[in-house]
């Protein structure tokens, strides 16, 4: 039963973190190609984002309160590491940016990066470490 539940909150938050990224997508694209007009679809789009957004939220907790406490752990770490690095990396680049160390403008997607791939790698190491 628990292996059921567990495979159906990680579908959820799957299809909820898909529908996130499309309507960030959605929003994201409004945004950059209509400069003054269309002020109501992108409102809507950014309000629809944000909803969407605290569902993936609450998939996650789900997902998280549905896995056995030896999974629990491995991601409690995981989103240590995850936060450390993002804050780290995250003032170094905005600080780099500011003294213009590098050609271009911070980008908060770089960001995002980093915090995808420093939490997948982050539960891969830890769940080979418990194995």
């Amino acid at each position: 039963m628990g292996c059921n539940r567990t495979k159906k909150n990680t579908l959820g938050l799957a299809l909820w973190t898909a529908a996130w990224l499309i309507s960030t997508a959605a929003a994201t694209a409004v945004a950059t190609t209509y400069a003054e007009e269309h002020y109501g679809l992108k409102l809507a789009l950014v309000i629809i984002n944000l909803v969407i957004g605290g569902v993936m939220i609450e998939m996650n907790r789900r997902h998280i309160m549905a896995l056995d406490e030896l999974q629990q752990k491995i991601h409690l770490q995981a989103m240590g590491i995850t936060l450390g690095v993002t804050v780290i990396v995250g003032l170094a680049y905005n600080i780099a940016d500011i003294g213009n160390l590098y050609a271009g403008d911070a980008e908060f997607s770089y960001l995002l990066i980093l915090m995808s791939l420093s939490y997948l790698f982050s539960i891969i190491i830890g769940t080979r470490r418990y194995q």
